[in-house]
């Protein structure tokens, strides 16, 4: 160790602290050295999960020079796995939101891939919202749960390459007028999970990949026209619906038209892909998460797809 110059140190810990945060703690143990070395990885790359995480990083990185706070990877959650908000939880929830407003205003200069958990649904939507009014200039990869807006302010996500989109049912809409492309000129990957009876969006994904099959209309759904590839999950249909119910009914002609689209693959540039496996709760984001932090597929993986 002490032949090799602090630079070299630095580069070493560079590469090596990109788990959750656990290695870049650990070296700060070992010495005095070491911990003055690692300081600027410290954050580099961080799950945090739940209200005390929140508040305990927040406090941490809220005065520190941006070359200490430098946030690539985070994975950041308004509960721990998928449980059921407590009554405590419900309390801090003002709270909560302000203090992921914070850390993600704080980060925003240099994350790179972001996973985004909201807890509450009442205020999932503005706490989405103000995620995509922030300049994210080096942000490549974001996966989101909550009932999320569109992305569309211009360029707000220049080097976005992946976008994971779960929590809405029937995202009607998110192809029209050009939004995507304008928030994500370099978009190359876009996966939607969740979608239940979501007739209306399989017909606007349909018009996006075969425009020439369909009714030509004024403002049609289209694209970014970087992508490469799109992931289709279908949500599990909620119990207690009759079987001849018009959301059931609905659900069926959405798989009938996903089918159809899956079919017609072979006609496309666009690689379609029908995903068979629910990665949207907390243990398959953070799974999917990790593994791409180690260059693996994560949730963009087609082993438990169809393509």
């Amino acid at each position: 160790m002490e032949t090799l110059s602090v630079e070299l140190h630095a580069q070493i810990f560079d590469y090596a602290c990109t788990d959750d945060g656990s290695t870049a703690r650990s070296l700060s143990l070992v010495s005095r050295y070491m911990r003055e070395v690692v300081r600027p990885f410290l954050y580099q790359s961080l799950v945090v999960s739940g209200f005390d995480q929140m508040s305990e990083l927040e406090a941490r990185i809220r005065h520190l020079p941006p070359y200490l706070r430098r946030i690539r990877h985070l994975f950041l959650s308004g509960r721990k796995k998928s449980q059921v908000a407590e009554e405590r939880d419900i309390e801090h929830r003002e709270v909560e939101e302000s203090l992921a407003k914070s850390i993600l205003t704080l980060a925003a200069p240099t994350l790179e891939a972001l996973t985004l958990i909201t807890s509450f649904p009442l205020s999932s939507t503005s706490m989405i919202t103000y995620l995509f009014s922030l300049s994210l200039p080096q942000l490549c990869e974001l996966s989101i749960k909550g009932f999320y807006p569109f992305p569309s302010k211009r360029l707000a996500m220049p080097r976005l390459e992946r976008l994971h989109l779960s929590g809405i049912r029937n995202p009607h809409g998110l192809l029209g007028f050009g939004a995507l492309d304008a928030a994500c000129p370099s978009l190359t990957h876009l996966r939607i999970s969740g979608l239940v009876s979501a007739v209306s969006f399989a017909c606007e994904l349909r018009e996006a990949l075969h425009p020439e099959r369909s009714t030509p209309l004024r403002f049609p759904a289209t694209l970014p026209r970087t992508i490469e590839h799109v992931v289709v999950q279908s949500g599990s249909f909620p119990k207690g619906f009759h079987q001849y119910s018009a959301a059931r009914m609905g659900h069926a002609e959405m798989a009938a038209t996903l089918e159809e689209l899956l079919l017609a693959a072979e006609d496309t540039e666009v690689k379609f892909t029908l995903s068979c496996q629910n990665d949207d709760t907390y243990e398959g984001m953070l799974r999917s998460w990790t593994d791409r932090l180690g260059n693996g597929e994560g949730c963009w993986s087609t082993q438990a797809s169809r393509t």
